[in-house]
C-alpha cells in the first residue's frame, strides 16, 4: 500500500515539474521572439531608408518579416517635412516540430524626414 501512495505522488509530482519546465520553455521563447520584432522595429529606418515592401530574414533560428507600408492620408497636407510608414514586423518560429508555428506580430508607425 505504501508503494501505491509513494508511485501515485511521484507521478503527480512529475508531472507538475514538467508541466511547469515546459510553461518556463514557452516564456523563454515568446520573450525571444519579442526580442527580435523589437529590435527589427528599432532598426527600421536606421540602417537605410523606409520604403514600402517587404524584406525577411532570420535571426537565431527565430524568421521574421518587415512589412513596411508609406501611410496616405489624401486629406494631409504634402508640404509637411515628415513621411509617414507603417511597419509590422512578424516573428514565427516552432518550439517543437509536432506543434504548429507560433507567431508574433508589432506594429508602428515611423517618422521619417522627406527626401
Amino acid at each position: 500500500m505504501a508503494l501505491v501512495i509513494f508511485v501515485a505522488c511521484y507521478l503527480l509530482i512529475h508531472q507538475g515539474l514538467s508541466l511547469g519546465w515546459r510553461g518556463v520553455q514557452l516564456a523563454q521563447s515568446e520573450t525571444m521572439a519579442l526580442q527580435v520584432a523589437q529590435g527589427r522595429l528599432a532598426a527600421a529606418g536606421l540602417d537605410e531608408a523606409l520604403s514600402d515592401g517587404q524584406r525577411s530574414g532570420e535571426t537565431d533560428g527565430y524568421a521574421w518579416t518587415m512589412d513596411v507600408r508609406r501611410e496616405d492620408r489624401r486629406a494631409a497636407s504634402t508640404d509637411l517635412p515628415l513621411a509617414a510608414f507603417w511597419v509590422t514586423v512578424t516573428v514565427s518560429w516552432r518550439d517543437r516540430s509536432e506543434r504548429p508555428a507560433r507567431s508574433v506580430q508589432l506594429t508602428t508607425l515611423k517618422l521619417m524626414a522627406r527626401p
